[in-house]
């Protein structure tokens, strides 16, 4: 009881302190108008204690007692801290600058978010099991696990090395690295096990090696290992390193998949693969190299692709499954184009276990909570009236580069200019308790003023109202230049023509959008390119490895639209939810789209999604009625995945041929795409492992379809569950 007093006199006064900053400086908050609940990890972070940097040398005393701490913006660095189990450590948006951090063996539940390591160092302790944590948004990091037990850990977006090193003992099993980015240090992954205590299950989804000045990866001794997405630029860029970018030894099954990137400017040129495995599975493979290797036993199962490979030395003893390697249009089994079913036993049964592998647990479907609607559907009537407060908040930017408001509603009558220097935002209280509302609709609530190559602050409220919710332009070569390892959390654009516009900005790169809400928008968030690209820095305006995180897109028109002129390169949707509108993504110019255990309901406009690629991954698609096609696009990827409506799953191109792959998934529409008399080319597909409902004489374990004439290559009945997004538990 004593406890639980404490407690709620700590909260009092915390309480008291944001309140009286809300009397001292901030018009109080309509009373009409209630404000609601935030979401439950807004309520976790707002509730932890609050530690003030003046007090930093306590920071470890907090935790021990209070169990989640949350820091203020600044430098805690200096005092090195030991986590353990049910601890929580959160840190300012603006990334909160800490010291060394341990995880104690054998913890569990253990989070930490939005920390800048000055000392660079997160270690994992050697000994017991340390399981089921949470690291997010970490930057300039050294992940170190040296013999440690590591089990279904997350570590997401993060900025720096990772060091899982257990070749003489421990081991990691079952965890995900969920976008993680490294940029001019060597080794930039670094992943071994040991035969005794095997290492598997780790999922890789969406890692960027941006110009290692030597080796970017040093992979050794595991059971199993995916990677989803893959993006690597100048590896060896000074020439300091030997091996290929991605370096593979002793493993057992690897699958890779949207295998991107380039090397024309590195001092020293190596392969972009080195891989030794048992299993090798490869699809959309366009990185290449002329010193490509495999080993000689690793049975290679590539399904789209550019560029051959070596084989090391000795004899080979694996096999090569190749479909469309080089626009072939072909299945090969051993350099033999396959015309017919095969029936010669033995390669039955090794080509079958290859497809099928072992059955594992699938990723859990995500669970999305009812955002959060703090004015409810009278809106435009209860702002009818209201006292513009436009120029107090702008004077907070200006004067404390970070307006902090408190809980309450904020009625705008014109632009807030927020620069692009680092420096400048607005944080509120959360998507339910701070809400900037626009008096009419006819101007941007948010508008990005000048800088490039830098990022802002927002989190913590809804925007409301307006005609875009976050504008950033650039015409005439005056305005934004490019935004870059972007941060935003938990915002809720609401009601808006445009959630987030990009007007011909050069760029958006390397960002992370967790929790951000698109309601009721008519485009969610448009990136608007200049025109027309030229082929050169000048006029490039693009969007690359941007992902989002955990975010929902309500009743617009269109989710996402995305047209690119110079290409896109490999942005992600990962746990998304996309419902009720006309179309969810409609892009264009896109390299390596990455879609991964998303959910697609309620859309019935021409398609779903239309995109000239697009890669989709442990994805749910039901009660959409498009028009035309759940897909339109020229090249599809589609991986244990479920397309629960009946309507057509792809269309025709009118001057491309289209080339669709799915493997290990189940379709009810039909998957043949039939041309029209008035079109030139034809379309072509690899069936693997699926269920077709509508084509049940292409529901195989392995067909081709070669410009729209379909065989049978291995005649067995489809047992499709989920390969790459799996857990082996």
């Amino acid at each position: 009881m004593k406890k639980l007093i404490y407690f709620l006199l700590l909260s009092t006064t915390v309480f008291s302190q944001n309140y009286q900053y809300a009397i001292d400086e901030v018009p109080a908050r309509t009373p009409e108008n209630p404000i609601v609940n935030n979401q439950q990890e807004e309520n976790n972070y707002f509730t932890s204690y609050l530690l003030p940097v003046t007090q930093k040398a306590t920071i470890q005393q907090a935790l021990d007692q209070y169990g989640s701490v949350r820091l203020e913006k600044g430098d805690y660095s200096g005092v090195n801290i030991v986590m353990k189990t049910n601890q929580r450590l959160y840190g300012h948006p603006t990334l909160t600058k800490v010291s060394n951090i341990t995880i104690a063996a054998g913890s569990s539940n253990v989070r930490l978010e939005q920390l800048s390591f000055v000392d660079r160092t997160l270690s994992f302790e050697a000994g017991a099991v340390i399981s089921n944590c949470i690291f997010k948004t970490l930057k300039y990091v050294y992940i170190s696990a040296v013999g440690a037990k590591l089990e279904n850990n997350e570590l997401i977006d993060i900025g720096g090395q990772i060091k899982l090193d257990c070749s003489t003992s421990g081991y990691f099993r079952n965890n995900k690295i969920i976008k993680h980015q490294a940029q001019s240090i060597s080794n930039q992954l670094i992943m071994k096990g040991n035969s005794l205590t095997p290492s598997y299950g780790n999922v890789n989804l969406h890692s960027n090696y941006l110009t290692p000045v030597g080796d970017a990866t040093d992979i050794d001794g595991l059971q199993s290992a995916t990677f989803v997405g893959v993006d690597s630029e100048g590896w060896n860029l000074n020439g300091q390193g030997s091996k290929a970018m991605f370096t593979a030894k002793n493993i057992g099954d690897l699958k890779i998949t949207d295998f991107g990137g380039g090397n024309s400017y590195s001092a020293v040129k190596t392969g972009s693969y080195d891989i030794d495995a048992q299993n090798l599975f490869f699809l959309n493979k366009y990185l290449k190299t002329t010193s490509d290797v495999i080993s000689p036993r690793t049975n290679m199962f590539l399904i789209d692709g550019e560029g051959g490979y070596n084989r090391g030395s000795g004899a080979v003893t694996g096999f090569d499954l190749l479909g469309n390697l080089d626009h072939s249009n072909s299945v090969k089994y051993n350099s033999i184009e396959q015309t017919a079913v095969i029936t010669n036993s033995s390669v039955l049964a090794n080509l079958s276990s290859v497809i099928l592998g072992t059955k594992y647990t699938p990723w859990a479907r995500p669970n999305w909570e009812t955002l959060p609607d703090p004015l409810g559907p009278n809106w435009k009537t209860t702002r009818t009236g209201k006292t513009d407060q436009s120029a107090y908040i702008q004077g907070l930017i200006d004067s404390k580069g970070i307006a902090e408001l408190p809980e309450g509603i904020f009625y705008i009558g014109s632009t807030l200019k927020i620069h692009l220097d680092g420096n400048h935002g607005i944080l509120g209280k959360g998507t339910g308790k701070t809400v900037i509302v626009g008096l009419t609709d006819d101007f941007p609530l948010l508008t990005l003023d000048t800088g490039t190559d830098s990022n802002f602050t927002l989190a913590y409220l809804t925007l409301q109202g307006g005609s875009v919710g976050l504008y950033a332009a650039k015409k005439n070569n005056v305005g934004i230049g490019q935004i870059a390892y972007q941060n935003l959390r938990f915002v809720n654009f609401r009601d808006q023509a445009i959630g987030i516009q990009l007007y011909q900005i050069m760029g958006l790169d390397n960002n992370f959008f967790e929790y951000l809400g698109f309601i009721n928008c008519g485009k969610g968030f448009s990136q608007e390119p200049l025109l027309p690209y030229s082929g050169d820095y000048n006029t490039s305006s693009y969007v690359d490895k941007t992902m989002y995180y955990k975010s929902q897109f309500i009743n617009c028109s269109t989710a996402i639209s995305m047209p690119a002129t110079r290409p896109d390169n490999l942005n992600a949707w990962v746990d998304c939810k996309f419902d009720t509108g006309s179309v969810a993504l409609s892009m264009g110019g896109q390299n390596y789209p990455v879609i991964a255990n998303c959910d697609f309901s309620n859309y019935k406009g021409a398609n779903v999604i239309s995109s000239n690629s697009i890669s989709i991954y442990s994805s749910k698609f039901y009660n959409n009625n498009p028009s035309s096609s759940v897909v339109n696009s020229m090249v599809t990827y589609i991986e244990g995945s479920n397309f629960l409506d009946s309507a057509n799953m792809f269309s025709p191109v009118m001057y491309n041929s289209t080339y669709h792959y799915i493997l290990n998934s189940t379709i009810a529409g039909n998957v043949i795409v039939t041309k029209p008399s008035n079109l030139y080319y034809d379309s072509s597909a690899i069936y693997v492992n699926s269920t077709l409902s509508a084509n049940p004489t292409l529901s195989k374990l392995l067909v081709n379809v070669k410009v729209g004439v379909p065989t049978v290559v291995i005649n067995s009945t489809p047992n499709p569950y989920p390969r790459l997004l799996v857990t082996q538990q």
